[in-house]
């Protein structure tokens, strides 16, 4: 039967924020987004209601918690989600991707200018809540959302041996995926007032135009890894990063898959990364 976990599920966006955890099943990783895995655990478990806190939860020694093994940062509508489908495709992994558990700290330390010291305090403690052990599962890699890589040096600095790669597109490519399907970023363009947009490009804004402001966030998600760039980073291309899979994603992360494992993971490209059903790729 699958084990449960007391999982940091969302953190409000506050002066004060609070994370608030539930205790999920643990296919909530099998999503391809973990807070989709939240929403329909939820939606399909009357148990589910009680809220937990950072005191619930008792961590294993050191030698029993999942070994974080990576970072995914990206551009947006890049094959990050495929990636991490991929590399989730092993028993021995976990991939946490883009949970509202990091996402409402930053946007909070963000929006009320949140003492540094004290957010990379809260930041730890949600990222080591997912370290906690479950079946065959050794490993974690987070696969941040794309405007995660504006707090970068966050990261870098909690856990500054943690490998981790950059995914990228080309700028059009991206910007014509983001004005066709939105998500993201692309939708703080609707928002009433432009606090979010001048938040991360401040005087950079220079059109009123959506394309253009578009553009100029993928610019600056780039801007931010390059700056960042140290010896723990790998930058890769889509679709490019697909053939680099065996000879450069594992070897940079550490991950011993099996040739069955390899295997499956290739496989994984044949479907929509993200759907949670088995349905076949038409292109992005």
């Amino acid at each position: 039967m699958p084990q449960q976990l007391i999982l940091p599920i969302y953190t409000t966006v506050a002066k004060n924020p609070v994370t608030i955890f539930k205790k999920m099943d643990e296919s909530v990783f099998d999503y391809p987004f973990f807070n989709d895995g939240v929403h329909h655990t939820i939606k399909t478990d009357a148990s589910i209601p009680s809220n937990y806190s950072f005191t619930d939860i008792q961590l294993s020694a050191e030698n029993k918690l999942l070994k974080i093994k990576g970072f995914i940062f990206h551009t947006s509508h890049c094959g990050s989600t495929l990636l991490s489908r991929m590399l989730g495709s092993s028993a021995q992994v976990r991939v946490v991707s883009e949970t509202e558990a990091i996402n409402g700290l930053l946007l909070s330390y963000a929006l009320y200018h949140l003492p540094e010291k004290d957010v990379m305090v809260q930041l730890k403690a949600i990222m080591e809540t997912y370290r906690q052990p479950a079946e065959d599962q050794k490993f974690l890699v987070f696969k941040l959302t794309s405007w995660n890589v504006f707090f970068i040096h966050l990261f870098q600095q909690i856990y500054p041996d943690v490998r981790w790669l950059y995914l990228d597109r080309d700028t059009n490519e991206v910007v014509n995926s983001l004005v066709k399907k939105g998500g993201g970023f692309a939708e703080w363009w609707e928002h009433p007032v432009d606090v979010f947009r001048k938040y991360f490009l401040g005087n950079e804004i220079k059109s009123i135009s959506k394309e253009n402001y578009l553009v100029q966030m993928v610019e600056h998600h780039r801007r931010f890894a390059i700056t960042y760039k140290n010896e723990a980073a790998c930058f890769l291309y889509y679709p490019g990063f697909i053939k680099d899979f065996e000879r450069r994603i594992l070897p940079h992360f550490l991950l011993p898959f099996s040739g069955d494992e390899i295997k499956k993971a290739m496989a994984a490209t044949a479907y929509d990364s993200k759907k949670t059903e088995k349905v076949l790729f038409t292109g992005m």
